[in-house]
């Protein structure tokens, strides 16, 4: 079962760095990208304090987060909501 998990993990980044290698401005595009998953998950960990959902900030997340960008900020508050 690990082996699926990684192997997914795997195909989302081979596919998050192929988009990124075909633009024309691959360091402004991978900067803006890093940019905007961080914020959207401190977006998220503010607007927590609000409505009791947050996400943890530790290494993982805010590097899960760095690579997928907002769609993985939203997925780990999907998985948050549906655990607790």
């Amino acid at each position: 079962m690990r082996i699926f998990y990684l192997s997914i993990l795997l195909i989302g980044t081979v596919a998050v760095l192929t988009a990124v290698i075909k633009s024309k401005h691959i360091i402004k595009n991978v900067i803006s990208s890093c940019f905007q998953g961080i914020m959207s998950l401190l977006a998220v960990n503010v607007i927590g304090l609000l409505t009791g959902v947050t996400i943890a900030l530790n290494w993982y997340t805010i590097a899960f987060v760095s690579v997928f960008s907002t769609p993985a900020c939203i997925s780990l508050l999907l998985i948050d909501i549906i655990l607790k």
